[in-house]
């Protein structure tokens, strides 16, 4: 064999050596670990405050994730029943909410109704309630309805039982019998 045939057949030889070391080198895959979310997921939710021994509220939902770390509950229909001095005052049926839980804060999300002791039924979106304040809010058109009347508006706030509400652009329509 020439020298040039076995430099030639040396080099394809040490070739092949180089391409199998370094070509089948173990690729390591790098993921990134993200950190877990701190969230429960509860069925049958249920919050009650008090106040002083008297019933505030009782708020039950469907579901609920709850984020530890900032205190909110993201509820799946909800239901809350407030109460002044203990006594029924009225119902807040909503789509979706959010209760902040140190607060008790609540954000009805979506189609939000209430209705009162005395028969009157509020429709309204995405409403808020102020725990401390124990005030009810939106800034979204409503209407009300009571026994032969609707009221309509672009706004309100009021106490739970609906008995000192202000409403703006208030337009009402009395019904016919």
């Amino acid at each position: 064999m020439s020298d040039l045939k076995k430099v030639k057949l040396n080099l394809v030889f040490i070739s092949l050596i180089f391409i199998i070391l370094f070509g089948c080198k173990e690729k390591k895959i790098i993921i990134d670990e993200t950190p877990p979310i701190s969230e429960q997921a509860i069925e049958k939710f249920t919050i009650t405050q008090t106040n002083e021994g008297k019933l505030k509220m009782i708020l039950e939902a469907e579901s609920a994730t709850i984020n530890e770390e900032t205190q909110i509950a993201n509820l799946k229909l909800p239901i809350v029943k407030f109460y002044n001095n203990g006594g029924y005052a009225s119902t807040l049926v909503a789509e979706r909410a959010k209760i902040n839980m140190e607060t008790y804060d609540i954000q009805g999300v979506g189609k939000c109704t209430i209705d009162t002791i005395d028969n009157e039924q509020l429709q309204t979106t995405d409403l808020m309630y102020d725990a401390s304040k124990e005030l009810i809010y939106s800034n979204r058109d409503i209407v009300i309805t009571n026994p032969g009347q609707k009221i309509y508006g672009t706004s309100f706030h009021s106490d739970t039982k609906l008995d000192n509400i202000i409403i703006k652009d208030q337009r009402t329509v009395i019904d016919e019998v």
